[in-house]
């Protein structure tokens, strides 16, 4: 099965659409100004999604040794500690002090700044947008934007962006977008650690009705963010001996965390719903639903006549943070309708370089139930080989695992509770775990198929419908709606 599987998702990556982004002209106040377009072939684009703003830390203050008086007077009272370094701006001419200098536009008027006495703003109708130097953020640093901003009207729409992309169709692979949302002045806030290509990021301020207003953006380094939440239970939970918490999400909140999460794959400019021969769109639609501590990847079926049979709607998530090597861990309860294919694995994100390739992948686990070949008390966790004489030898596996298929026999069914499903990832190989029990060791490297350094991972969690593989026997659709209940995910680092 795994060879069918990786043919399926290359030929599924390799005809993506792809996004072309055409850089505007312009700066100055006599620039010449030009769209800023996107040519999408093949997806459906999907909406940025808004981020809730974190309040600032202050710098902290250094303190000043007093100084040392001479015996026998009274030492003079210390004195009052230096104001701290500023912390250093990186976008250019951020206040319009030099008119349009250093930014490119479409359809963009100046004014007076209405907060700032003998100022300039920016009222457009389309947009304003700044392309950092490749050298101006640093992999792994969080910054701040902050872009003080209006809308003219209430009915109007507008946005502020960060945005990421790599070299090859100068896709995006990183889009953080947060809504204006009033007629008065407010800081538009958008937190975030840089990936780990940094050499074509954009500030992007659209107007996508109406006009937008913007009476300054800044752009600068911040403390670290934490990737961590409280953990209340550990109930289910297995971790190796010498790991630390290094990101999760409990899902206690009533919706989910835009912060942590993309609902769309990394492909085709964060576009992409779908892989393989599965029968489902990825979609917002009430597919992400989080009460009681429990995240619910929701699939439904929306149709009986869309072209190519893709009649459902699901729901997926992907994690803006990365990594190389760790613990990774989630427990789930799978859904128990034939023909569903839910999924915890790792894929390569964007590497130092700019590049995005596949493999390599680790399937922590794939759950099909077709009913016949594939049933409720098995699960698949494999990787997939980079090529034909890629190392991927088997040095260890329990006597439920079967060595042909690369499937784990259980003696109960998936869908009958809440089932704790992780791996141990090193440099050197993978180690699979099922509630605790290691089940199989695989010798495994992160690398391209070409033996370089593969990016870092993100992690994924998705409910897939449908297919060659889960499909194979039909699907249920009288089951419907499903769902892949996740109770948690969490990321551990050595040390």
């Amino acid at each position: 099965m795994t060879s069918t599987r990786a043919v399926l998702r290359a030929l599924a990556v390799a005809t993506l659409g792809n996004v072309i982004f055409l850089s505007a002209c312009g700066g100055g106040s006599g620039g010449t100004q030009s769209a800023v377009a996107a040519v999408t072939a093949g997806v459906e684009p999907a909406a940025p999604a808004p981020a809730t703003p974190v309040a600032p830390t202050a710098p902290a203050t250094p303190a000043s040794a007093a100084p040392q008086a001479p015996s026998p007077a009274p030492a003079p009272p210390a004195p009052s500690p230096p104001e701290p370094a500023p912390t250093a701006e990186l976008l250019l001419n951020g206040q319009f002090t030099n008119a349009l200098a250093d930014w490119s536009y479409n359809y963009v008027t100046l004014i007076p700044s209405e907060l700032r006495a003998g100022g300039q703003a920016v009222s457009t109708s389309w947009q304003v947008s700044q392309t950092l130097a490749a050298s101006v953020l640093v992999p792994g640093q969080a910054y701040t934007l902050v872009v003080k901003a209006r809308k003219d009207s209430t009915d109007s729409k507008a946005t502020v962006t960060m945005r990421f992309r790599k070299p090859r169709y100068s896709e995006s692979f990183r889009t953080y977008a947060v809504n204006v949302t009033g007629t008065d002045w407010q800081d538009v806030r958008i937190d975030f650690t840089a990936p780990a290509y940094t050499g074509m990021a954009d500030v992007i301020l659209t107007a996508q009705s109406g006009r937008l207003f913007i009476d300054g953006a800044s752009l600068k380094a911040r403390e670290p963010i934490d990737q961590t939440e409280p953990i209340t239970s550990f109930v289910g939970s297995h971790v190796p001996s010498g790991y630390t918490l290094a990101f999760n999400d409990e899902f206690n909140g009533t919706t989910l965390n835009r912060k942590k999460w993309f609902t769309r794959y990394i492909y085709g400019g964060e576009t992409s719903d779908h892989l393989n021969d599965e029968k489902q769109h990825y979609r917002d639609n009430d597919n992400h639903r989080v009460a009681d501590g429990v995240l619910s990847l929701v699939a439904r079926k929306v149709s009986s006549t869309a072209e190519y049979g893709m009649n459902y709607e699901s729901g997926m998530i992907r994690s803006d943070w990365t990594t190389r090597y760790g613990y990774f861990e989630a427990r789930v309860k799978m859904p128990a309708g034939v023909g569903l294919w839910p999924a915890f694995w790792l894929n390569a994100d964007v590497d130092e370089a700019g590049r995005l390739g596949w493999p390599p992948e680790i399937d922590i686990f794939e759950f099909v139930n077709n009913g016949v070949e594939d049933r409720a008390n098995m699960i698949h966790q494999s990787v997939i080989r980079q090529n034909s004489t890629t190392e991927a030898a088997l040095t260890f596996n329990d006597a439920g695992f079967s060595t042909s298929n690369n499937d784990y026999y259980a003696s109960f069914d998936f869908t009958g509770g809440w089932h704790t499903i992780g791996c141990e990832w090193t440099p050197e190989q993978v180690t699979f775990y099922v509630d605790g029990v290691k089940t199989a060791t695989r010798r495994y490297t992160w690398t391209y198929d070409d033996g370089g350094l593969a990016g870092p991972a993100h992690i994924l969690l998705n409910l897939a419908v449908g297919g060659s593989w889960a499909g194979r026997h039909g699907i249920d659709d009288a089951a419907f709606p499903q769902a892949l209940q996740v109770d948690w995910v969490r990321a551990y680092k050595k040390g």
